[in-house]
């Protein structure tokens, strides 16, 4: 494939510099991305592993990096003082903004409610605590070399530690392994699957009584991976109809019809990406729910973003959050 690079927006450049140095998008330290995990004791090493690829980690700093990038204009110039002296990403967002740690928790507490999750349903697994971004954001954005040796690099880390099965939790990697990086890499054959498509199946096989503590009415958002590359569009909506006091409501536009929430954009075209978060959280807001349940990282940041600019009363939640809640009020 034709190299793309001449042509980079800085941004992406950036990004891409990043994943080759740090191994994901940010720049995050591996032992921040591994943070979650400190104190869940999972194994480090096995045929099945969680994979979170740092996804979740780095959606908390996501909103004000696209801040610092719409008050600056995409300048090169910003980007030519920070790689100067190598100091890339992370550098860029400490001096420019600022997370909380309250939002960096946020989403710690969901990946650490995703493994729960998974041992309540009786399933094995690792965690790799040196496991590095898939590389899909390369590929979506057509820096295809640079995808390639990202690729090849993540392969030749799951092949090392002996797997042969991943639980996704984002489907932005799910459909990188899925259906992209076999055509890159001839030999890579592991067995990809979402993580709700893992809870389906266990849930199935068990037969676990689900409910919440108190009523409550949700609409589900499509995330675009998801549901228009990978089909998966019934298990959530299974897994979520079979929770006692849940009354589940439908979008217009949902499934393969969904609407996108505005994240792929972000970075290049922040404020079309408001529109569409906008335009999404309205059509949720619609169906008269009191929260919207995504399965998405990305979605799931800019939807409450979407809300914020609609000035819609509308919670956004994560399908881990809302599994965790109905697994323990179950078994209880």
């Amino acid at each position: 494939m034709k190299s793309l690079r001449p042509y980079t927006p800085p941004a992406l450049r950036l990004l891409s510099s990043n994943i080759a140095r740090s191994g994901n998008p940010l720049g995050l330290k591996k032992s921040e991305c591994a943070a979650w995990a400190s104190d869940l004791h999972l194994p480090s090493q096995g045929t099945t592993i969680l994979y979170t690829g740092c996804e979740y980690q780095m959606t908390s700093y996501l909103r004000p990096l696209v801040e610092v990038l719409k008050r600056v204009k995409f300048k090169d110039t910003l980007f030519s003082t920070f790689s100067a002296g190598g100091k890339l990403g992370i550098g860029l967002m400490k001096a420019y903004t600022k997370v909380t740690s309250q939002e960096s928790e946020q989403y710690n507490r969901i990946l650490r409610m995703a493994a729960l999750n998974l041992r309540k349903l009786g399933i094995d697994f690792a965690y790799l605590e040196e496991e590095l971004y898939s590389g899909a954001l390369l590929y979506e954005y057509g820096l295809f070399e640079d995808f390639e040796q990202q690729a090849k690099r993540v392969a030749r880390q799951f092949e090392e530690a002996g797997v042969r099965k991943i639980i996704a939790l984002s489907p932005h990697s799910a459909e990188a392994f899925q259906q992209i990086y076999p055509k890159f890499i001839s030999t890579f054959d592991l067995e990809v699957v979402p993580y709700v498509c893992v809870v389906a199946e266990a849930l199935n096989k068990r037969g676990l009584k689900l409910a919440l503590p108190k009523a409550l009415s949700l609409t589900i958002h499509d995330p675009c991976h998801l549901a228009r590359s990978l089909k998966v569009t019934e298990e959530p909506r299974k897994i979520l109809q079979s929770i006692a006091n849940l009354d589940l409501r439908e979008t217009a536009l949902n499934r393969e019809l969904t609407n996108c929430c505005g994240a792929p954009c972000d970075t290049v075209f922040p404020e079309l990406s408001q529109i569409a978060a906008t335009k999404r959280a309205e059509e949720l807001a619609a169906t008269g729910a009191q929260a919207a349940v995504t399965l998405c990282p990305f979605c799931h940041s800019h939807l409450r973003r979407g809300v914020e600019l609609a000035g819609k009363k509308l919670e956004i939640v994560d399908f881990i959050e809302v599994l965790h809640q109905a697994l323990e009020v179950g078994r209880a």
